[in-house]
């Protein structure tokens, strides 16, 4: 725990997603609010099929980061790991020429009670 699923547009190819992945996870645990590196689990989808604003072809693009937390961090907690996540986004993803790209964080909390977890060895 925690999981980060980053999904971003598809007129932001070439997007090598690893580099990204890999600074929202230091981020995360370089915040103190992991208990393991090996905990933080990131993944991310090319997303084909969006639309932002009104128009088909808008100029824009997004990178956004969703965070899911097991239940009980406080407010407080939950909006320095998503300002730290962004600022990883910020610096690490590239403006790119004719785009505006909106890089956003959410995050989502997750119930300790229904949350299942094994290690397969």
């Amino acid at each position: 725990m925690p999981h980060i699923h980053l999904e971003y547009s598809d007129n932001l190819q070439p997007f090598d997603a690893k580099p990204v992945l890999l600074a929202l996870n230091r981020a995360f645990f370089q915040s103190g609010h992991a208990g393991a590196a090996l905990d933080i689990k990131s993944r991310a989808v090319c997303h084909q099929d969006y639309v932002i604003g009104l128009e088909q072809d808008s100029g824009q693009a997004y990178v956004h980061a969703k965070v899911s937390l097991l239940a009980g961090r406080s407010l407080a907690v939950q909006q320095e790991i998503s300002a730290l996540l962004l600022a990883a986004l910020r610096e690490h993803v590239p403006a790119r020429a004719g785009l505006s790209i909106q890089l956003c964080v959410e995050m989502f909390e997750m119930n300790k009670e229904t949350y299942s977890k094994q290690i397969v060895k």
